[in-house]
């Protein structure tokens, strides 16, 4: 992941979030995801507050905890052809582990 990627990305969500806010049933979606996730209406300013002090080293460090060496679920739907397999998915983390 490079500073780019992370920048590039940030932009995309900050106009998602802005051109998504334009109804009264919308930004009750909104209250209501943000009620479950942190228990509270997070103003749009501390959002973008918090949003602006991501950058690649913090994802990465995240994924690291995440999803290194981590026990992986595996879900399908439809043609499965080409879908990697649970145990090559395993196989591949499973060295990483130290």
């Amino acid at each position: 992941v490079t500073d780019e990627e992370v920048e590039r990305a940030k932009a995309q969500l900050k106009t998602q979030l802005l051109g998504h806010l334009d109804s009264t049933t919308a930004v009750a979606e909104d209250i209501g995801r943000q009620m479950l996730a942190y228990g509270r209406r997070m103003p749009l300013a501390e959002f973008l507050k918090r949003l602006e002090v991501i950058d690649a080293e913090e994802v990465k460090r995240v994924a690291w905890k995440y999803l290194h060496d981590a026990e992986v679920a595996v879900a399908g739907l439809g043609p499965l052809f080409g879908m990697p397999q649970l145990i090559n998915l395993r196989r591949a983390t499973f060295w990483l582990r130290y």
